[in-house]
């Protein structure tokens, strides 16, 4: 019958398989382990072991002798003449010793209706169920399990894919094939290395993929990544592989799951950002109160030494210095303040048309001296919007000058509008150097600057102004190609009769 029938032998009202194991080694022990398998006993209750020989010559009752767990309730004979004495029903003999030592004597001693096996079947059948070859559970658990993936797992909008110690597909949910355009034939039982292109760096790629280190350590991996869109929008990607490993501890399989967190990201970017505004406003206060009247006192006192005739050149240059940064540094601690306490904005319904006009005749003349061109796409008849004309003016001076620095060896600035969803969309657009996708995040926080000079307010303070009158701020840039900052103004409605709304 061999090794085999443990599991192709599926008449359970048959007589019972009886095994007789001769030995020890690390054969031994992958037979217990799986012997003592929850799942192997309900798919075979029939497979009972009739008794162990140790070694032969070695005495049942040595104190020195370790008896795996699931044999300690069966019984222990001293040489295999006296195993076969007592249980003639035998039908399956296994030497588990590693050298196969003890086959000249099952051979002798066996009954013709009984199989024998060596250890090198017996770990074969050992790794084969380990690994999910040989199917313990049978077909019915294999079905049943197969439906809780597919109600489960296929409902999920993330990649979810399952991949053997060998590089091969396994299994994987709808979402992978229907967000690529692919079938399944194209993906099962396909080497990661010979994917479609569209799902091969996916995996591959180290720079974007949690699998190759997976692979590689034998540990769970996790990976974020930022992909610039199409549209100059960046989202976040999060990988992480886990392997599924064998009672020994080697990797069989891996569980690959991949999803766009960029909502989760965007939620834990404004929580930190909330979270510094309430710090800064504690710190401002501080400031107002412990710094800015030392500061007050330097820059009085720097300025009436200016006027002091008696000074000479050297003094003179020492205390405009002084009175200067003092100056500077008291527009600083105003910046914070102004960030940190709640604005006190008029509301108005008024042309965005006119404002944005209005802010590049500011400015359009130091742009020509830079070599930079500016080009006003705005469409007639673009709905009036509601909120302060002076705000969205200083907003818009504030994106146009960002641009311009990004741009020194000159380049071209669009502003365009348009009606987008219940907004009036205005952007600022340029052609300059761009922002990294790691940065992208970052440009609106408070104090966050590239620049030699400034506070790191501006992209902060435009956002804080927008979003106060019910807006919202967006930005989408590539690197070498440039950057556009949306902003999103609410219209004016036809059902507000009062022009001027007072600010909550």
């Amino acid at each position: 019958m061999g090794l085999q029938s443990l599991i192709e032998y599926s008449n359970p009202g048959a007589k019972r398989l009886l095994l007789g194991i001769v030995g020890q080694g690390p054969s031994l022990d992958a037979l217990t382990r799986i012997l003592a398998r929850d799942d192997f006993i309900a798919a075979f209750p029939w497979v009972k072991v009739a008794g162990w020989v140790p070694s032969p010559g070695v005495q049942p009752d040595n104190s020195s002798l370790e008896i795996p767990a699931i044999l300690q309730s069966h019984p222990l004979f001293p040489d295999v003449p006296s195993l076969f004495a007592a249980r003639p029903g035998i039908s399956l003999a296994l030497d588990v010793s590693h050298d196969s030592r003890h086959m000249e004597e099952l051979r002798k001693y066996a009954p013709l209706s009984a199989s024998l096996a060596t250890s090198e079947n017996i770990l074969r059948f050992c790794e084969a169920s380990e690994d999910g070859t040989l199917s313990i559970g049978g077909a019915d658990n294999l079905r049943k399990a197969q439906k809780l993936f597919a109600l489960l797992v296929d409902q999920l909008d993330g990649d979810i894919l399952i991949i053997d110690r060998h590089d091969i597909i396994l299994d994987m949910n709808r979402h992978v094939c229907e967000s690529r355009g692919l079938t399944r034939a194209q993906i099962v039982g396909t080497p990661c290395a010979e994917l479609p292109a569209s799902l091969k760096p996916v995996l591959t790629d180290k720079a974007v993929s949690s699998y190759p280190e997976a692979k590689h350590t034998g540990k769970k991996a996790e990976i974020t990544t930022a992909e610039v869109m199409d549209s100059g929008r960046v989202r976040y990607i999060h990988s992480i592989c886990i392997p599924i490993a064998d009672t020994y501890g080697k990797p069989l399989q891996f569980l690959y799951i991949r999803r766009d967190v960029t909502e989760q990201q965007h939620m834990e970017q404004r929580l930190q950002q909330t979270e510094k505004m309430a710090a800064i406003g504690e710190l401002s206060m501080y400031m107002a109160h412990e710094i800015r009247n030392p500061v007050f006192s330097i820059g009085g006192f720097a300025n009436s030494l200016l006027r002091n005739p008696s000074l000479d050149d050297m003094a003179r240059e020492k205390a405009r210095v002084i009175y200067e940064e003092s100056r500077r540094l008291d527009g600083i601690l105003a910046n914070m303040l102004n960030f940190a306490r709640p604005m006190e904005q008029t509301l108005s319904i008024f042309d965005p048309d006119d404002t944005a006009r209005q802010a590049i005749g500011l400015i359009n003349a130091d742009n020509d001296e830079r070599g930079i061109a500016t080009v006003v796409d705005i469409p007639p008849h673009l709905p009036h919007v509601k909120g302060n004309p002076e705000t969205l003016r200083q907003c818009l001076i504030n994106l146009i000058k960002n641009s311009a620095e990004a741009m020194p060896d000159g380049g071209t600035i669009t502003l365009r509008a348009r009606l987008n969803s219940g907004f009036v969309q205005m952007d600022v657009e340029d052609t300059g150097i761009g922002i990294p996708p790691e940065l992208q995040g970052q440009v609106f926080s408070p104090f966050y600057t590239t620049k030699e000079q400034g506070a790191g307010l501006g992209l902060a303070m435009t956002r804080k102004m927008i979003e106060e009158i019910g807006g919202k701020v967006t930005l989408a840039s590539h690197v070498g190609k440039g950057t556009r900052v949306s902003l999103m103004l609410p219209v004016a409605l036809t059902v507000e009769e009062d022009t001027t709304i007072p600010d909550a």
